[in-house]
């Protein structure tokens, strides 16, 4: 499999650069992103090796951000795997390389572990090479691209369903293991990504049950162990994580939670391409209308990938792959569930309508940390994507009549796939942020110029904390610090925000603040629109 292996790898490499040409003639210039939340994932990578390898500490809390306080990043968009794989290639390469490097990584491996979930039973390889294709270059990976690193790492699904559906038919303690740690892989990456496998490893073993006619089959003595290692790995490496995100939010609620109305996917979206579609133009009048936005709504699978699905499942008695159903059914279920609490039709909510979602948050009322149903579209395009390699498979083995299908579907599942230009960002560092990389360490920095993503990304050039900072869910305590500093920063309070809370310089623009001893205040830096200033001058 290993020699099996290496030629998708190579092949979703050379597609992924194919595709968005010529974004790799910028790869050690500009950010793969957009300089929104693409920033914030800028800052995730460089947090973590700095965490790690210069702090020596766990990344899930910083003082860096929310100074001085700091604040926990257990609720955040961190995606520590990626982080971690950032630190050895910090180690020789910059941080717009690494970064970029980390987005060719998740698009090539994504296609590669989907591969291999296909190849396992379809055992076609061309069957395979184009479930690789379909879901890691689906619209809803390239939608996410624009600033959802988090999302782009979808790699570790594809695995994790391969190692469980192994683990649950062919038990074993080294397959037990493997499944705790590819969910621990998962749930490095993103928090939904986790929860939707946990449902997928839940209907797998539903569906055994149901084929064995056992509902016990898990605990008889044959797979005893082997759930014993898998329950074991998962409690000491994915469970803590997921009580202390639960426990934090109850004893310090989170805000920043979506409205799952909001996001929802609208009945047409899977068959009407979105906006990140190359011809997005030719749809506009369909994908405008829906709410949210194209970041998350563009989530079509293409009518040719229909074609297919809809190919199996009148061919399925003669393909006879025992697994066709479950799959169908996974994705069936994750596709009613992306439609969130209520129905959505060609833009338009229809709040009499209620749907499965709505019941989903009263069982499970953690999922309404997140509040984005159409995510969920990610396990409709990997079940989907299985699904293509049995049937592409079977056309490649039918008779000449029948594969000469093959072709255009190839063709038109590719101009489908054609997505927009994906963004690419170059962000100018302006003389105020390398004046303050230059200065010794003093405390905490209050930025009142920068936006809150730019900010952070400029923290990675002058490496001092900051004041606020943005991150994805703000616990409530954390909230009403940044209220009592806000209001300090507004009466001009500078001799209590540096003695009580350790603040050492100041950055404004506009009119030029008063230098004074009774202030607490210096100007140091002055180009005629920002200015950096000292607080408690002359004081240490």
């Amino acid at each position: 499999m290993a020699s099996k292996g290496l030629f998708p790898l190579i092949f979703y490499t050379l597609i992924f650069i194919f595709l968005t040409c010529p974004l790799i003639t910028k790869f050690s210039s500009h950010f793969f992103t957009d300089a929104g939340d693409g920033m914030t994932n800028v800052w995730n990578i460089w947090w973590v090796n700095k965490a790690v390898g210069e702090l020596h500490q766990l990344p899930w809390s910083t003082t860096y951000l929310h100074f001085p306080h700091g604040t926990t990043l257990l609720a955040h968009t961190l995606n520590p795997f990626n982080g971690f794989l950032g630190i050895p290639l910090l180690r020789f390469l910059t941080l717009i390389q690494a970064f970029n490097v980390i987005i060719i990584f998740s698009f090539a491996v994504g296609g590669l572990t989907a591969f291999l979930l296909a190849y396992h039973f379809s055992r076609s390889y061309g069957g395979s090479l184009l479930a690789g294709f379909i879901f890691s270059f689906s619209n809803y990976h390239f939608t996410h691209a624009e600033g959802h690193l988090q999302l782009v790492a979808l790699e570790w699904i594809p695995l994790f369903v391969l190692g469980w559906f192994v683990f649950v038919t062919r038990p074993s303690i080294a397959g037990g293991l493997a499944s705790a740690l590819a969910l621990l892989a998962v749930i490095l990456c993103d928090y939904y990504y986790f929860f939707y496998c946990v449902i997928a490893a839940l209907l797998i073993v539903i569906w055994k049950m149901v084929k064995e006619k056992d509902m016990f089959f898990l605990f008889r003595r044959a797979r005893l162990f082997p759930l014993l290692a898998f329950l074991a790995g998962t409690l000491v490496t994915s469970v803590p994580l997921v009580i202390g995100l639960v426990l934090l939010n109850l004893r310090n609620p989170l805000t920043g939670w979506h409205d799952p109305r909001f996001y929802s996917l609208d009945l047409f979206a899977a068959f009407i391409p979105g906006g990140h579609w190359r011809f997005a133009p030719l749809t506009e009048s369909y994908w405008s209308r829906l709410p949210g936005n194209i970041h998350e709504n563009s989530v079509h699978m293409g009518l040719s990938l229909v074609f297919i699905l809809v190919y199996v499942w009148f061919r399925r008695k003669k393909i006879q792959e025992a697994s066709l159903g479950l799959w169908y059914g996974i994705l069936i279920l994750f596709a009613i569930l992306s439609l969130g609490p209520v129905l959505h039709v060609w833009g338009k909510e229809l709040s009499w309508f209620k749907l499965p979602y709505a019941l989903l948050e009263l069982v499970f009322p953690p999922l309404r940390m997140g509040g984005v149903p159409v995510r969920m579209m990610v396990m409709v395009m990997l079940c989907a994507s299985l699904i293509a390699a049995v049937g592409f498979g079977d056309i490649l083995a039918s008779r000449r009549r029948t594969r000469w299908l093959a072709l255009p579907i190839v063709a038109f599942l590719l101009f489908e796939y054609l997505p927009k230009p994906m963004p690419a960002t170059r962000i100018q560092v302006p003389e105020y942020v390398k004046f303050l990389k230059n200065l010794p360490p003093r405390g905490g920095v209050i930025d009142l110029v920068s936006d809150q993503h730019t900010g952070l990304y400029y923290q990675t050039v002058h490496q001092k904390p900051l004041a606020f900072g943005y991150i994805a869910r703000v616990p409530l305590s954390v909230e009403r610090r940044n209220q009592r500093i806000g209001r300090l920063i507004s009466d001009l309070e500078f001799n209590l925000l540096y003695r009580a809370y350790h603040f050492g310089y100041l950055v404004t623009k506009g009119k030029p603040l008063a230098s004074t001893p009774e202030a607490y205040l210096r100007l140091l830096f002055d180009d005629g629109e920002v200015r950096v200033y000292e607080l408690g001058a002359g004081l240490d």
